[in-house]
């Protein structure tokens, strides 16, 4: 970005402003006029195109909220997307049309006053996307000294869920399964505006792009619904789904879910004991990553991903667990040689009981009273968030899927727990790429993969 020379439709000695040239990835350069009161392109602004530039997807439909200058709504248009772009700031919209019509846009884009909260504010039908910078400074309260209020709407959350849950009480509404919404959103330290609410409504997301800027971490977001609106299959009952669900198809988000399961299976011979209530489950995933994704890291990945929405810990390699250590629910992966992909079963005890003799804990003691079908719909996004092939966004690389693994196992390590391996307490350095773990005694390292060779001890329990 360069700022040049004050030129364009506003008067300076009325509206001050300023010209600045934008272009990102060789599209562009673009002169926009930017009054005072609207948001520049900033270092932001290029993540989010960044982000949209990383999407492959078929151009349709894009709805821009808080346009700002327009930059980001030229860029949609310079690929191919007929765009609505949407602002509260009347000096935003007449910078924007006037940015969009000096670009050559303006057969694409069409810039309105308004957006997300306000009356009669609505999607407009046949979207496919939805981008929106969201404000992400802290509110302010009231004895604090205040913006204009038009720049409060550009720059500053709301409480309660943000901005971002106004905007997801919309999507919601508007009947569109394949839509995405790419959101700028602060992950550190968070804003109210954050992705685990999503994910608590039953959508996924995936981290695009991302930059850390001082004290601050800002994160382009992609949100859509698991499958792009295709539905589990749900039974009443069945011996086990992990068998069941070598019937399903092999090709999108295919999981199946028994109400009861009679028959399920563990680590080795086990069976997985489950009562009403609880979740039973698999998933057939296809694979792709140029790598190789390993099926013992799917493993730890899920079983970390899982244990994010549960509000539980991992216990190396499968196993969810309380602060106790107390099994809560398992994570298991089997794969065959005349079949794509793998399958992913997944089992949570709802409430805390005995198994076996052992006492065995639940979402119950972490959630509180959750129906089982919430906890589903929040597991699915979760997993559906690492694991399923969307066209047009990127997979999650093999990197990030360990990075998300030693993240799981670090905060029970955190707290104190450590294994015996072999008889000999041994400390945890790391993860490989299969999911192994990886454990140091005496100087020595080994890359462990039999559970059977390590015993774990928790300081509050077992």
């Amino acid at each position: 970005m360069r700022e040049v020379e004050n030129s364009g439709p506003f008067d300076d000695s009325i509206i001050p402003h300023r010209t600045l040239d934008f272009s990102v990835c060789g599209l562009g350069p673009w002169s926009l006029v930017v009054p005072a009161t609207v948001y520049p392109p900033r270092e932001d602004t290029r993540i989010l195109a960044d982000a949209i530039l990383a999407l492959d997807l078929e151009p349709s439909t894009a709805v821009e909220v808080g346009c700002g200058s327009g930059a980001l709504s030229i860029l949609l248009a310079e690929n191919g997307w007929d765009v609505f772009a949407f602002d509260v700031n009347p000096y935003a919209v007449a910078a924007s049309r006037s940015n969009v019509e000096e670009s050559g846009h303006s057969n694409r884009v069409t810039v309105n006053e308004g957006g997300v909260g306000e009356p009669g504010w609505k999607i407009p039908k046949g979207t496919g996307l939805i981008v929106w910078n969201l404000p992400y400074l802290n509110p302010l309260d009231d004895e604090a000294l205040q913006l204009e209020p038009i720049e409060e709407a550009s720059m500053t959350d709301i409480p309660n869920g943000g901005w971002s849950a106004e905007l997801m009480s919309n999507v919601c509404s508007c009947d569109e399964d394949g839509l995405i919404v790419l959101l700028l959103m602060r992950s550190d330290p968070k804003s109210p505006s954050n992705k685990e609410d999503w994910m608590r409504e039953g959508w996924s997301s995936r981290v695009i792009k991302s930059l850390r800027m001082g004290d601050e971490k800002i994160e382009a977001v992609a949100f859509w619904k698991p499958g792009l609106g295709l539905s589990p299959v749900i039974v009443d009952e069945c011996n086990s789904t992990m068998t069941e669900s070598q019937s399903l198809p092999e090709d999108g988000w295919q999981r199946i879910r028994s109400r009861r399961q009679y028959s399920g299976r563990g680590r080795g011979e086990s069976k997985w004991e489950s009562q009403d209530g609880d979740i039973t489950a698999t998933w057939r995933v296809a694979v792709e990553d140029e790598g190789g994704v390993f099926p013992g890291l799917i493993q730890t990945s899920v079983g970390a991903a899982v244990a994010n929405i549960i509000g539980c810990r991992t216990k190396w390699p499968n196993d969810l667990i309380d602060k106790q250590g107390m099994k809560l629910g398992g994570i298991m992966v089997e794969s065959s040689s005349n079949e794509l992909g793998i399958r992913v079963g997944v089992g949570i005890n709802s409430s805390p009981r005995i198994i076996s003799g052992d006492l065995v804990s639940g979402w119950s003691e972490t959630l509180g009273p959750v129906s089982a079908d919430v906890v589903f719909g929040s597991v699915d996004s979760s997993i559906s968030g690492i694991l399923e092939v969307v066209p047009g966004l990127p997979s999650v690389s093999s990197e990030a899927l360990l990075d998300l693994s030693w993240r799981g196992i670090s905060l029970s390590l955190s707290e104190g727990a450590f294994p015996s391996f072999s008889g000999n307490e041994a400390r945890v350095v790391g993860l490989d790429r299969g999911g192994g773990l990886i454990l140091e005694r005496e100087g020595d390292l080994s890359i462990v993969t039999d559970l059977d060779t390590v015993e774990w001890f928790f300081p509050n329990g077992s």
